[in-house]
Formats: C-alpha cells, structure tokens, sequence
C-alpha cells in the first residue's frame, strides 16, 4: 500500500514583525493536488491574506492552535518559537537557531527531546553535496546592503531618519529610488563599501544592491580572508557581513580594531547576525537589532567618527513577499518529497547529532 503522505500545519509566526512564510498559496495548492493535506493558521500579518490560503484549498485554523494539534501534524513555520509551550511532541520545520552553540540551544533541544518531537531545521536541509536546499539569502544580504547604506548616505546627507525605526517596503525600487535620492543630496564621490562573503547568496544580494546605487564595493571571499588585511578592510567606510561561521577562525574586527588611526570604518551591516555564537566574526555587539532600534552605536572609527552597527535578524521580512514567493518556490520540491528526501534525512541526522551533544 502507498504510504500516507504529510499534512502540513503551517503556523501563524510568534513574531510580531514576521511577515514571511515557508509556503505560499500558490505551492499550498500544489501541494493539495499532490495528496498532502494542508492546514493554515490564519494570520493578521503574514503577507498573504487568509482568503488566498482558502481558496487554495487549505485547511483554516485560529493562531497557535498547533500547540493542541494531533501529533501526527508536520508544522511548517519560519522563525524560532516561543517560550512555550514546555515540551514539543510534534515533527516541525523552522530555522531554530540553536545549532551553532547559541545561548539557550540546550533548553530548547530539551523541549524536542522531553516531548518526543524532532526538529527539521531549514538552515541543515541540505543535500548530499551539503548545499541547502532553499535559504533567504539573497534577501537579507540585499535588505542588510540597503539599510547599511540607507544610514551611511543619511549621516553623510546630515540626515537622522533610520535610527527611528524601519517598517516593510513596498518594493526594491522604492528603495533604490530612496537610496539615490539620498546619495544625490551631496556632491562629490560617494562613500565605499566592502562585501565580506561576497560570493555567496548574501553576498552577492547585498553586492547587487550597493551596485545599484553606485556605491564602489570591493568584494571579498573565502581567498582574500584566509589571511586577512584588516587595515584594508578597514579602510572602507562600510562593511556587510555575509560569512555563515560553522566554527572558530575569522575574526573581521573588534572594538580596538575599529578605533586604529587607518580605520575609516562608518557603518557595518552583520548580516549573518550571530552574536549569541562563539563563532561570531564581530564580537562588537551583544544582541540583535531591531525593527524599532535598527542601528546601534558600537565605537569610534580612527577619526572619531561613530562606528554604527545594524544586525536585525529576520531582514528579508522587509520584502516580505518577494522574499517568501522566491523562498516557497524553492522549497517546494523538498516539501514534495518529506520526509523521504536525502535533505529530511540529513537534518534528522544533524538533530540527533545535536541531542547527543547536549547529553539528552
């Protein structure tokens, strides 16, 4: 006998500023007339309304009704959980957080393990040539080059508009069309920028966007960082962090780092955002940023300038339905496939690997 396939439950985010999802309408109807049962939580933020869901054929349900859902539900959802509840019975996807040695990763893999559930974590849905299967990558380095940018040219322009707090836009030409106008306030060359981690999928979003305003960017990689010339990196006004740290080794720059004489070093957009990792190539900053304290003052660069950082952690939720249309549109072959795939299979793997670590 055939086997029965998932229903997917896909959850209304606990995060009030996220605005993404994992699965689009569109590819929750597919997902219908390939046999998969599909329920949605309805949702007052989520960038596609309730009534596209409906009439794709889903199953409706109320906000955080997956807590008492049947333990046979697969919840699909984007971001880390809430605090509760205590124990967690059920198979879920997201991007958990916790795998890197994050502050708290060992009380949350006990909720897994306490309740008899598993964890499906997006970020080790990968391949078996290690290559992830579906990231937002692109978007958050797009997003992070564009707010890195938007404080840097309104501080160059004597302007204060971004440390008040961001909210989605409509498009990416709303933006590049206020990143010019800003650049344009100012005669004379604009400032420059370096792409750490520039050719991967972060790397080369943030890259296009900076390009797109005409910001110079200097790209660099894997080669120019096995030995690195901090003075170099230094020198630029801007710097966008796009490496993903699996372990220790690069060190981009700290406090003293950015306050030596050659540092010119304005504004650092992280975003890979892992301060709570040991791992973190800038320990300069304690937690992440926010949508309502999006830059945080974190030094002085060699000319007593401020040094600004900004590290929200869910960036590409300031696109969010572009972000989510391209991220569903790769993620639906592997939803396809659960939980036979290679890359359900590597991330069951990781998941116990990680449970063994934690000694539970």
């Amino acid at each position: 006998m055939p086997t029965q396939k998932a229903h997917f439950w896909l959850r209304d985010e606990d995060r009030a500023t996220e605005r993404r999802t994992a699965l689009t309408p569109k590819n929750a109807r597919i997902l219908i007339e390939q046999g998969f049962g599909v329920t949605v939580e309805r949702s007052t933020k989520r960038a596609f309304s309730n009534e596209d869901y409906e009439s794709a054929g889903c199953y409706m349900a109320e906000p955080r009704s997956w807590v008492d859902a049947p333990s046979d539900m697969v919840i699909l959802g984007l971001k880390e959980l809430a605090e509760t509840p205590a124990e967690l019975p059920h198979h879920m996807i997201h991007f958990a957080h916790i795998y890197k040695d994050q502050t708290g990763w060992e009380k949350e893999m006990a909720r897994f393990v306490n309740g008899g559930g598993l964890l499906y974590d997006i970020e080790f849905l990968v391949n078996d040539d290690g290559r992830r299967v579906a990231a937002f990558g692109y978007w958050a380095g797009w997003m992070g080059a564009a707010l890195g940018a938007h404080r840097l040219l309104e501080r160059r322009a004597g302007r204060d508009e971004i440390t008040k707090g961001v909210s989605p836009f409509e498009s990416q030409a709303v933006i590049i069309d206020k990143l010019k106008a800003l650049a344009a306030e100012v005669d004379g060359p604009l400032p420059n920028a370096i792409v750490v981690g520039a050719k991967g999928r972060s790397g080369t979003g943030a890259s296009e966007c900076l390009e797109a305003v005409g910001i110079p960017v200097t790209k660099w990689d894997i080669e120019e960082t096995r030995i690195l010339n901090r003075t170099a990196l230094l020198s630029h006004n801007m710097l966008v962090n796009c490496v993903l740290m699996t372990g220790p080794g690069l060190l981009l720059a700290n406090q003293t780092h950015l306050a030596a004489p050659q540092s010119r070093m304005k504004v650092i957009s992280d975003v890979s955002c892992d301060p709570f990792s040991d791992f973190n190539p800038l320990p300069i900053y304690k937690e992440p940023t926010s949508w309502t304290d999006p830059v945080i003052e974190v030094g002085k660069n060699g000319d007593g300038d401020a040094v600004e950082v900004t590290s929200i952690d869910n960036l590409p939720s300031l696109l969010p339905a572009q972000a989510a249309e391209e991220f569903s549109d790769q993620f639906l072959a592997s939803l396809l496939r659960f939980a036979e795939g290679p890359e359900w299979k590597n991330a069951e793997t990781k998941f116990h690997q990680i449970r063994e670590k934690a000694g539970l």
